[in-house]
């Protein structure tokens, strides 16, 4: 069987077309996918930071003035988060040892899946002994 018009694409031609433009888009998806779920990653581990310098201020104003250590925790519920809080005189190994009055503030908020990001802040105090009257 003969046609006069062959101005169309057959079958095979418009397949083949198909195939190469699937092709040239699935390695386009996939880097797309790949950057967006880095990207929330990297949001999530962001927020995390903010919760834990939040949390460092709250928790650093539920302490005794006069305390030399002090823990709190919490649990956050969004995102789904533990955050640890500890307030304790400076390492003995650390540079900052040698100068009495040294505290380090430190938070480390975590989620409960092992891929999520964890964050942490840290702080260093100075507070000199007040003398006793």
């Amino acid at each position: 069987m003969r046609f006069k018009n062959n101005a169309g694409f057959s079958i095979i031609e418009a397949m083949m077309a198909i195939t190469i433009i699937g092709m040239v888009l699935a390695p386009i998806f996939i880097l797309e996918t790949n950057v967006f779920t880095a990207v929330g990653r990297l949001a999530e581990g962001f927020h995390r930071i903010i919760l834990s310098k939040q949390f460092m201020f709250v928790a650093y104003k539920q302490q005794a003035p006069e305390s030399k250590e002090f823990k709190l925790e919490k649990r956050e519920e969004n995102p789904i988060a533990m955050m640890r809080y500890t307030f304790a005189s400076i390492d003995k190994q650390s540079s900052l040892a040698q100068l009495t009055g040294m505290y380090r503030k430190q938070v480390i908020t975590s989620g409960f899946e092992k891929t999520s990001p964890e964050g942490m802040a840290v702080q260093f105090v100075y507070q000199p002994e007040r003398p006793q009257s």
